[in-house]
């Protein structure tokens, strides 16, 4: 966390968070909760999937992850050190914006367990991509067609495509969860959702820890 203050995410963090509530104020009202959904889609998912990557980047090129692993820090307490900074910076974000915006709803427990769930998952992604990328770029090229892949539910939410497909994928899981406030789902969508973000959570869990395994812990 100091270190992600240090460089600036927490400012970033916060400026966007006031520009979503300004944008929120000003939008009709039948607009704000679709808005919301997402909003917060980017800046719960999105966002931790591009800025994890800057920041292991950032370790790389400091030299920081080849003096952590000299240490007695196993790898499982690396992968989760970034991903609960992350999902406290998330929930900071989050909580700002809908206080801010005044759209506390009905079901807001549910609507927390899908932020709780969708962040690490998008998160633990670009660790998945950031392992073995040497600079910015080529971290960009790496992640720009996966994520252009799982976040293909948004074309169902904006109600311009729809496939079963989807729901194989953890994005339309996020939306049901994020979108929860607004449109009543039926508890199997929602045991749907948590379901598909929990197994999501433990797929991308271990390919993100077998890669930083061999291309960070010990590279060849």
């Amino acid at each position: 966390m100091r270190f992600q203050f240090r460089h600036g995410f927490y400012y970033v963090y916060m400026i966007l968070s006031v520009v979503y509530i300004l944008i929120l104020h000003v939008l009709p009202p039948s607009y704000r909760y679709p808005a919301l959904t997402y909003i917060l889609f980017t800046d719960a998912c999105a966002l931790g999937f591009t800025f994890i990557g800057a920041l292991v980047l950032l370790e790389k090129g400091q030299n920081i992850t080849q003096s952590l692993f000299v240490t007695p820090i196993r790898l499982t307490e690396y992968l989760l050190s970034k991903q609960i900074s992350f999902l406290a910076l998330t929930l900071l974000s989050t909580i700002i914006i809908i206080t801010g915006a005044g759209l506390w709803g009905e079901r807001f427990g549910w609507f927390g367990l899908g932020v709780l769930l969708s962040a690490p998952v998008y998160t633990i992604f670009g660790l998945v991509f950031a392992a073995k990328a040497r600079h910015v770029n080529d971290y960009f090229v790496r992640v720009l067609g996966i994520g252009l892949l799982i976040s293909a539910p948004v074309l169902s939410y904006a109600q311009l495509i729809d496939t079963p497909l989807f729901y194989v994928l953890p994005t339309r899981a996020t939306l049901i969860l994020l979108d929860i406030m607004r449109q009543d789902y039926s508890p199997g969508e929602i045991t749907y959702a948590v379901v598909c973000l929990i197994i999501w959570l433990l797929i991308t869990w271990r390919w993100a820890w077998l890669r930083f395994e061999k291309h960070v812990r010990h590279p060849a």
